[in-house]
């Protein structure tokens, strides 16, 4: 009977431990897809969370506090996959554990840089309690994209912080929605236009018409960039339709991972988001080293940057996934661009003084013979320190015709220089 008795027992034992085994796989499998669908633990027992952002020369700026302790500034990038810390001085006062060394491309895929791998680090948004995320931290900043930015920032926020939930930009208040896509009332895009796109390594694509010439058309695989301040981007070399026709600007193109990306800008004829259009667009155009990359992983044509996205309501669903874009009035006005041939950078601990970085040749800089390095002192009669470096790009992409009077420094030498602002790309 004994005998008997134990092998009932372990019987029951043993149907215990398999329902509990059971269980135990069914509920992994509930968080693994919960995980997938939404990251309901930042959102807490809210529909939805509203935070406010900073948007400078077309980066949207988001307080962070890092490790719960320390503030910081990150910028909210679609066109990464990972979030990524570019100061490695704050991680190792923080004496965070690094797992793994590995070798990253920026969205420009132009530089392969080293990096580290943190499991579990805490961030918090304002309005929302602090999570753990696994990022990743440069082992060297070369990116410095407080010059180009012109505010501090030190890292970006990748589209894989997102995966499962909704974002809606609104550039008017300069506030980003996190929303709950359990809670996600369809209704509320009814003023705005639905686009199906596409997720990879959870970053968003959009399937876009490009005419660079008049009359050829091209389908274009597009990755909707929050961190590229530019309006679009063609890698010319992934369809032979995608070639730069008419006048052509060498130069930067801005900030990359491995630090300047350097291509040219042109007009294109038409960019075409389903029903809404830009024509004449002035854009960038870049090389796609396949050369760095495995050809599988070359997945697109180009980028849509944010100073295109600025001109609509914009809501990214990565849970179903769709795009949702409500267009301003006048969106597809014509752009504000450089007339003059420099490009400035910020430099000093505010942040506010301002130095060439770069002079385009044949142009109206050039000729005034303005020369990289040089530090500007005077924007007319008024001191470098009344201006902000968007209010420098500003007087600088000022009207056709307009003089333009600045005061140099060079060395120890003071210099006055004008010029006259005309269209590049004629």
């Amino acid at each position: 009977m004994n005998i008997l008795h134990c092998s009932k027992v372990l019987k029951m034992i043993q149907k215990v431990f398999l329902r509990m085994l059971l269980l135990f796989v069914f509920f992994q499998q509930c968080y693994v897809l919960d995980g997938q669908l939404m990251k309901s633990y930042l959102l807490e027992e809210f529909d939805d969370i509203t935070v406010p952002f900073a948007y400078s020369n077309g980066f949207i700026i988001i307080d962070v506090i890092f490790q719960k302790v320390l503030p910081l500034k990150f910028i909210l990038d679609t066109g990464a996959e990972n979030t990524i810390l570019l100061k490695r001085e704050y991680s190792d006062f923080l004496k965070v554990p690094y797992h793994k060394k590995i070798v990253l491309y920026g969205s420009d895929m132009s530089e392969e840089v080293t990096a580290y791998v943190c499991n579990g680090t805490y961030l918090q948004f304002f309005n929302t309690r602090s999570v753990r995320h696994n990022i990743l931290v440069l082992e060297k900043d070369f990116v410095h994209l407080e010059e180009y930015v012109g505010s501090k920032v030190d890292g970006i926020i990748g589209a894989e912080f997102f995966k499962g939930m909704i974002i809606k930009i609104d550039f008017r208040k300069d506030e980003l929605t996190l929303i709950d896509p359990r809670k996600f009332s369809k209704s509320s895009t009814k003023t705005y236009i639905p686009f199906d796109i596409e997720i990879i390594n959870s970053k968003p694509y959009l399937n876009c018409v490009t005419e660079v010439k008049n009359g050829l058309e091209v389908k274009t695989k597009l990755l909707l960039d929050t961190g590229a301040a530019l309006t679009a981007l063609f890698h010319h070399n992934t369809d032979t339709l995608l070639n730069a026709s008419g006048s052509i600007v060498k130069g930067s193109l801005g900030k990359g991972l491995g630090g300047d990306i350097e291509g040219f800008s042109g007009r294109i004829h038409r960019l075409n988001l389903g029903e809404l259009y830009f024509n004449n667009l002035i854009s960038s155009f870049q090389d796609l080293d396949s050369s760095l990359i495995k050809p599988e992983k070359v997945t697109r044509n180009g980028i849509i940057g944010t100073l295109l996205l600025e001109r609509f309501d914009v809501i990214i669903d990565f849970a179903t996934p769709k795009l949702y874009l409500r267009p301003k009035k006048n969106y597809n006005k014509a752009f504000e661009f450089d007339r003059s041939g420099l490009t400035v950078f910020a430099f000093g601990p505010g942040l506010n003084k301002y130095y060439v970085k770069y002079v385009t040749d044949n142009s109206p800089a050039a000729e005034a013979d303005i020369r990289p390095g040089d530090i500007i002192h005077k924007i007319g009669c008024w001191s470098y320190r009344w201006y902000s470096l968007r209010q420098v790009n500003h007087v600088l992409s000022g009207k056709i015709g307009k003089k333009v009077k600045i005061q140099i420094k060079r060395g120890e030498e003071k210099l006055k220089k004008e010029f006259i602002l005309r269209d590049l790309f004629k």
